[in-house]
């Protein structure tokens, strides 16, 4: 099977928000309607796509319920789906940074070591191993654009962020929820990215991250070129809303 991060060009919506905060949260979603050619600013029909995103929902992510889709929402806006010991990580190598300036891969080792068993974590060799990992796909990025040369990524939790924006986008479209709480959900996305990041490249680089760390398992297959093909987009295409929406 071949594996293409092809994608055609970013769609919008003209009745869909372009400036603000709700547009700002839906670019916070943008990677996965970019990669299947959907419009970005704009919440799925319930009329239209309302059992398409009832089995989706269902198949994907064991949701059948309002109540199942809130617990879900709930999960990606506190970071709990991607999980929270890749970004205490990066955290041992933000505080690195903060304090001296610079960081080296043995010395982050070592600190994210000592951080692991000061916390008394179940598996701290796991813990130290997810350095080296993340140093890989670290190195990947930058071979392929998505970070600079010698760019980093600040944290992962952008990932379920920008899941919670589609989260909203097929609860209302399945009938979950109705406009004002899938829209409130956008829009409380797009604030906790800007907490997190200082960027459109620095979010979409740990929203990638975040991807590829929960699903790809260095394979640099589907789950890695269905990321990067939207990020090259977002970040080059005059029409993305990358380039008009301000991140801070």
């Amino acid at each position: 099977m071949v594996v293409c991060d092809h994608v055609e060009g970013v769609v919008s919506s003209p009745a869909g928000p372009h400036f603000g905060p709700l547009a700002h949260g839906f670019a916070c979603g943008a990677h996965i309607p970019v990669h299947v050619s959907s419009p970005w600013n704009m919440l799925d029909d319930p009329v239209r796509d309302y059992r398409a995103d009832r089995e989706s929902l269902a198949e994907s992510w064991g949701v059948t319920t309002a109540e199942g889709w809130q617990q879900q929402v709930d999960y990606l806006l506190q970071g709990l789906n991607v999980g929270t010991e890749i970004d205490a990580v990066l955290n041992v190598r933000r505080q690195l940074v903060r304090q001296h300036g610079v960081w080296d891969l043995p010395t982050w080792r070592t600190a994210a070591e000592n951080w692991a068993r000061w916390q008394e974590v179940a598996d701290v060799e796991e813990m130290v191993a997810s350095v080296d990992v993340i140093t890989r796909y670290e190195a990947r990025f930058q071979a392929d654009g998505i970070l600079a040369p010698n760019g980093i990524v600040s944290s992962v939790f952008g990932y379920d962020f920008g899941r919670a924006v589609n989260m909203a986008r097929w609860g209302f479209g399945g009938r979950f929820c109705d406009q004002r709480t899938a829209e409130s959900v956008v829009v409380r996305a797009g604030e906790l990215c800007r907490q997190h990041y200082t960027s459109w490249p620095d979010f979409s680089a740990g929203y990638a991250l975040g991807r590829v760390i929960r699903f790809d398992n260095e394979t640099f297959g589907h789950m890695y070129l269905s990321v990067r093909g939207p990020h090259n987009l977002l970040m080059t295409d005059r029409s993305s809303p990358w380039w008009h929406i301000p991140f801070a």
